[in-house]
């Protein structure tokens, strides 16, 4: 069973070649790693480069100009030949080297057809500053506008076939309106898996104040009345009461 990994990346050189490795040193060996670089200016490319000359037979790439960063994930998906599709970013890392392989273990039960787990986050020294936990998440709570961390994420192939995509015209929730699809519109059987799945950096788009408050409400407002949930606004303002709950020091 192949996992494809797909990293979406622009001008990240800096933390990029962290972010290879970190794929690179899994412990699971049936994988690929498809770089989906949007046309960086930095020096992106050599690192990318020297990383596939290495492993030929693991890593695919292409850089061109896309418009934004769930377009390129549309991309590499449909570069993969992987039976199992998940993301790690450019400046993020697996939290260890078996997280993979503890992927396919649990997908090796054909009853499930994704799965999810934990994330945290480091600031700009490398520390880790906040944890998000899924443990006790249910499908109840993308009322509120709460998903599962998408870093997360692990989905067979055959569900990107059939319920379609990540939407391009979302600028950071197209990932919250694809887990509608997933957990409520299709009902897809799921399973978390209690570990630390991956590393991010914060000052990434979505961890902005202004899109954190402002596009992220109304986007995910629109992701759920676009899949015929009915919710006042206002009920969404009820996930910064969960937040305490998910995320810690």
């Amino acid at each position: 069973m192949k996992i494809s990994v797909i990293t979406a990346t622009r001008n990240n050189a800096a933390t990029l070649e962290a972010t290879i490795k970190s794929v690179m040193q899994q412990t699971y060996n049936d994988i690929e790693l498809i770089i989906v670089d949007g046309a960086s200016s930095d020096n992106s490319l050599e690192i990318i480069a020297s990383w596939q000359q290495l492993h030929p037979d693991k890593i695919k790439y292409i850089s061109e100009p896309d418009s934004g960063v769930y377009n390129a994930i549309n991309k590499g998906i449909k570069m993969t030949n992987g039976d199992i599709i998940g993301t790690l970013h450019g400046n993020d890392t697996f939290a260890s080297s078996d997280i993979l392989l503890q992927v396919a273990q649990a997908m090796s039960n054909s009853d499930i057809d994704f799965v999810y787990g934990d994330i945290s986050y480091r600031d700009k020294a490398g520390k880790k500053v906040r944890y998000y936990s899924s443990a006790d998440y249910n499908k109840s709570m993308l009322r509120y506008g709460i998903a599962p961390p998408h870093p997360s994420l692990y989905a067979r192939k055959e569900v990107f076939d059939t319920i379609g995509l990540y939407k391009e015209s979302y600028l950071i929730a197209a990932d919250f309106e694809f887990f509608i699809r997933l957990m409520i519109a299709n009902n897809r059987p799921s399973q978390y898996l209690p570990l630390e799945m991956v590393t991010m950096s914060m000052g990434g788009l979505s961890t902005t104040l202004r899109h954190r408050i402002f596009t992220n409400n109304r986007e995910k407002y629109r992701a759920l009345r676009e899949n015929g949930i009915r919710v006042c606004p206002l009920s969404l303002l009820k996930r910064y009461f969960y937040i305490y709950k998910f995320q810690k020091q």
